[in-house]
């Protein structure tokens, strides 16, 4: 009898532990056509869905993270973004960054303090990872303070000089805010970042 209850019990984990996996699967959430698909997936014990998408571009690695890794660039290619700005260089691997993202109204602007760090893989692939800082700087009137932010970057190099990007990422954007319209962003933010991305590399107007 012990040895059926363990069984059972075993096959109930089990089956619960696929459900969970399914309700965690990447979703496509928009059409391809641009050559930029986006997927959201629900995350444990938060309302937001993660985002995650990716795109190719006709540009050398090189000149793919020299656009990336200038700070005062970003207001220019990341969605809603109206500041950007280095808060301080801790070394070739390690920046600090601080941005200020405009929100639709009635939703008060969100403000992030961030460190980004640099790893580069043996194929050459190179990775950013960004970790909230929410206590590195003051807070500012009229600004709500991004609390956590766990992102992803990930620029490979492909051939006849192209680029592929890959952009992951999960916030929690504190403060009162509608979970609906955080997660519509969750499909807008990787697609128009990436898309302006592309467009400044190829040298257009964004």
């Amino acid at each position: 009898m012990k040895a059926i209850v363990s069984v059972l019990f075993l096959l109930s984990f089990c089956f619960s532990s696929v459900l969970k996996a399914e309700d965690s699967a990447w979703q496509l959430r928009n059409n391809s056509q641009e050559g930029i698909p986006v997927y959201t997936r629900k995350i444990d014990g938060s309302p937001i869905l993660e985002y995650k998408a990716n795109v190719v571009i006709d540009a050398p690695i090189s000149k793919a993270i020299a656009l990336f890794e200038d700070e005062k660039q970003i207001r220019r290619w990341y969605y809603q973004c109206v500041r950007s700005e280095l808060v301080e260089n801790e070394g070739p691997k390690n920046e600090i960054i601080y941005l200020i993202l405009h929100l639709p109204w009635p939703v008060a602007s969100r403000d992030f303090v961030f460190r980004r760090t640099k790893s580069v893989d043996p194929d050459g692939t190179i990775s950013y990872v960004l970790t909230a800082l929410p206590d590195r700087l003051p807070a500012v009137k009229g600004m709500v303070r991004v609390k956590s932010i766990k992102s992803i970057w990930r620029f490979k190099s492909l051939p006849q000089n192209k680029t592929e990007i890959y952009f992951q990422q999960h916030t929690d954007p504190a403060g009162s805010v509608p979970v609906t319209l955080v997660n519509q962003l969750a499909v807008e933010t990787p697609f128009y970042s990436l898309e302006n991305f592309r467009k400044l590399i190829a040298g257009k107007n964004v």
